[in-house]
C-alpha cells in the first residue's frame, strides 16, 4: 500500500475587526480576517496541526496584509478570537494510537497462547516458523507420541512473517517429514523460531475426563 505524507491547510475562522486602522491606507474601518491551520496528513488522513496563518484585508483599500502588520491591540483581539474546533486534525494520530495498542495487545495475546500450545502439541496444529535463512514458513503436526512429534513442513517460504498464513494450504505440504522431541520443540519456541501456533477446535484430540460417571443402581 502506498502512503502519502504531506501538509494541508483548513480555514478555521472568518470575521471582522471593527474600527481598526488599516496599516496600508491609515483609514479606520472594518478589517476582514481569515485564520487557517496547517496540519500534517498521511494519505489525506489528518495527523496533527503544525501551524497557523492569518490573512487580513482592508474594506476600504482592499489591500491584503499580514498579522504582523496590525497594531498590538488588533493582534490581541485576534488572539482572543475563539476558533472553530479542530480536534478532527488529530483523528489520524488517534487511529494510529489505537492501532498500536491493538497490535501490542494482539502480540502479547498470541505470545501467551503460543507458549501454552507449544507445551501440549496436538495432531493438526500448524506452526508458523522463522527459518535460519531469514524467511518464514510453517509445519503441520501429523502425529504426537509421549516424547516426540512428527511433522510435515511446507514446501514454500515467505519473505515477511504476516505472509506465512497464506502458505497454509493442504497442497503446499508434501514429503518434507521432520520429527522433534517435545523438549526440542519448546527450545525452538524459546529461540523465537516458532512465532505462532494455530489450532482448529475441530482437530483437537479428545482429552481424558477428570470425573467419573456414577453407575446407576
Amino acid at each position: 500500500m502506498l502512503f502519502l505524507v504531506g501538509t494541508r491547510v483548513s480555514n478555521v475562522k472568518n470575521g471582522t475587526l471593527l474600527n481598526e486602522k488599516c496599516p496600508k491606507c491609515n483609514t479606520e474601518n472594518e478589517l476582514y480576517f481569515s485564520i487557517y491551520k496547517k496540519y500534517t496528513h498521511i494519505t489525506l488522513i489528518p495527523l496533527f496541526p503544525v501551524g497557523k496563518s492569518v490573512f487580513i484585508k482592508c474594506y476600504n483599500c482592499e489591500e491584503n496584509f499580514d498579522y504582523e502588520d496590525l497594531s498590538e491591540s488588533s493582534q490581541q483581539k485576534l488572539r482572543n478570537e475563539k476558533l472553530d474546533s479542530s480536534i478532527w486534525m488529530f483523528s489520524g494520530s488517534a487511529i494510529l494510537a489505537l492501532f498500536l495498542i491493538f497490535t501490542i495487545n494482539n502480540y502479547f495475546d498470541t505470545k501467551n497462547e503460543t507458549s501454552l500450545l507449544v507445551k501440549n502439541p496436538v495432531k493438526g496444529d500448524i506452526y508458523n516458523l522463522k527459518l535460519s535463512n531469514g524467511y518464514y514458513s510453517n509445519m503441520r503436526i501429523e502425529k504426537v507420541t509421549k516424547d516426540s512429534i512428527y511433522t510435515t513442513h511446507n514446501d514454500f517460504d515467505a519473505y515477511m512473517p504476516y505472509e506465512t498464513d497464506d502458505l497454509d494450504k493442504p497442497e503446499n505440504y508434501s514429503n518434507r517429514k521432520v520429527s522433534y522431541s517435545k523438549k526440542a520443540l519448546i527450545q525452538l519456541y524459546e529461540n523465537d523460531e516458532i512465532t505462532k501456533i494455530k489450532r482448529s477446535k475441530y482437530l483437537t484430540e479428545p482429552q481424558e475426563l477428570d470425573y467419573q460417571i456414577p453407575l446407576s443402581k
